[in-house]
């Protein structure tokens, strides 16, 4: 497929030391983790990817829609802290417990959203784009009654689908791989989400 991502054609790229499964198991049980199969097959593969690195890419193919711009995959203890997950859950107030319950980062954007993986309820699994500047604080919800750590995960998920702050744009981990295209765009090579979402 045009512009596909596909990690061995990045053979120069930053490597990180695939992660072990005491290393997931522990990070998980810290913050009250499940990560699906397919994110933990990547942390013991690659273990992260730094996109800013990336110095070569073909133009964007005729036809192919993209959807903002992509600038890590997380890892675990990847000794780069922008792309390291146990660094960015420690961060205060940028990923919240009670966001925790039901959803972890997988990724980040260029302009500092958060994508998602889903690890509870019926949306399990599925993967979503987080708008920070639309995301309400967990505080400022709580005043006005709504307490996520108190919902479900379907009901914590549906209340921020509605206020349009959270957004599908895979059905998988690995789908979410699947759709990331890599393009030259004058210069600037740039990495984004294939439309449709």
């Amino acid at each position: 497929m045009a512009n596909e991502f596909r990690f061995k054609d990045y053979p120069n790229a930053i490597k990180f030391t695939p992660v072990t499964d005491d290393a997931i198991g522990a990070l998980a049980a810290q913050y009250g983790l499940e990560f699906s199969t397919d994110y933990r097959a990547f942390l013991k593969s690659h273990n992260g990817f730094y996109f800013d690195r990336m110095t070569a890419a073909e133009r964007l193919a005729p036809g192919i829609e993209t959807f903002d711009f992509i600038r890590y995959l997380f890892g675990i203890d990847t000794g780069h802290p922008y792309n390291d997950l146990r660094h960015y859950l420690a961060l205060p107030g940028v990923w919240d417990q009670a966001l925790c319950a039901f959803a972890y980062p997988v990724s980040d954007s260029r302009g500092g959203d958060p994508i998602v993986e889903i690890h509870k309820g019926i949306a399990k699994g599925r993967i979503f784009f987080v708008d920070h500047e639309v995301m309400p604080d967990v505080a400022d919800l709580k005043a006005e009654g709504v307490d996520l750590a108190t919902m479900s995960a379907d009901e914590a998920l549906e209340h921020l689908v509605e206020q349009g702050c959270f957004f599908q744009v895979a059905k998988s981990f690995s789908d979410y791989l699947k759709k990331l295209v890599v393009y030259d765009d004058d210069g600037s090579i740039n990495v984004s989400i294939r439309r449709p979402l």
